[in-house]
């Protein structure tokens, strides 16, 4: 892609929607408790599994589904039976398009902490482009959620966001985790995208890594500093909350103490919540203080309940 002009828009008579969600959306299969790892060669049972979908941007649909946000979402699948499982969970609002690659999967360990491991094969979202995703509606927000985990999509984000640029949307990002980790190369490639970001919405290890910081505060001073003079920054720390800094202001959003029976996507839950509140007119310290109230609900509960 070499510029904005090749992100294909829908005609004027299609409806604009609140929230696009554009990444990585796969089928995620969550196995655990499992604290050490076994010897290779021998094998461990868990008391638990669990088939459901995964990935940032999937965790971040299923939660606008539950929230009732007018949104839509765009990504490619696999002739497979997780490609068609995936599409019978999800429904309409992900418009789909035929890979030739298998569905992406990732295996999810979870640990008695409530923390996880991944393991993944990246599938059809090695491929997951632009062009396969154009037309792309007229939106408020849009949410480009794992980076790292759509390799092309990932080449694309400088005309991306130039593209959202001109069309006056407000844009969040939550990358994820780097396989080969915070490089310095990385490190530059991120700080190209940081001045067309609205809102950057990563953990506290991702914050640290980004910014080469070793305390959450300092990262959050950082990187506020590579934003746009309205831009915000939310550092997730699990169960300590969420650090947030807006217009030269730092907040700290205390999270409620719950029993977590499952963290898996508990930060794209949070992000399509904060999301959520602000296309409903919240300020940001509200939207924060929502959103850290409906993640900590969902994972404390099994059936996932989004309402608080």
């Amino acid at each position: 892609m070499d510029g904005p002009e090749r992100v294909a828009v829908s005609s004027a008579k299609d409806r604009p929607v609140g929230l696009l969600i554009l990444g990585n959306i796969n089928l995620d299969l969550i196995l655990g408790p499992l604290d050490d790892w076994p010897t290779r060669g021998t094998e461990a049972l868990v008391a638990q599994q669990q088939w459901r979908v995964g990935g940032n941007a999937g965790n971040a649909v299923i939660a606008a589904q539950a929230l009732g946000v007018d949104f839509m979402s765009f990504s490619t699948i696999g002739h497979d039976f997780a490609g068609e499982w995936l599409k019978a969970q999800l429904g309409s609002q992900v418009n789909w398009t035929a890979s030739d690659e298998s569905t992406s999967v990732s295996v999810a360990v979870t640990h008695a902490d409530g923390e996880r491991t991944f393991i993944s094969h990246l599938g059809h979202l090695q491929t997951l482009c632009v062009q396969q995703l154009s037309p792309l509606p007229a939106s408020r927000y849009a949410l480009l959620a794992g980076a790292f985990l759509t390799p092309a999509l990932r080449r694309e984000y400088p005309a991306l966001l130039a593209h959202f640029a001109k069309q006056q949307t407000r844009v969040a990002l939550d990358m994820g985790w780097p396989d080969e980790g915070f490089t310095e190369a990385l490190r530059n490639e991120v700080a190209q995208w940081l001045p067309q970001a609205h809102y950057l919405l990563i953990n506290e290890i991702e914050a640290c890594g980004l910014s080469g910081c070793s305390t959450a505060q300092d990262a959050l001073l950082s990187l506020a500093g590579r934003l746009p003079p309205d831009g915000t920054v939310v550092i997730k720390r699990g169960g300590q909350g969420v650090l947030v800094y807006q217009q030269n202001e730092s907040h700290v959003i205390a999270a409620p103490q719950v029993n977590v029976i499952d963290s898996v996507g508990a930060g794209d839950t949070w992000n399509t919540a904060f999301l959520s509140e602000l296309l409903q007119g919240s300020t940001v310290t509200k939207a924060c203080t929502q959103a850290t109230l409906v993640a900590s609900r969902v994972i404390s509960t099994s059936p996932r309940i989004y309402t608080v």
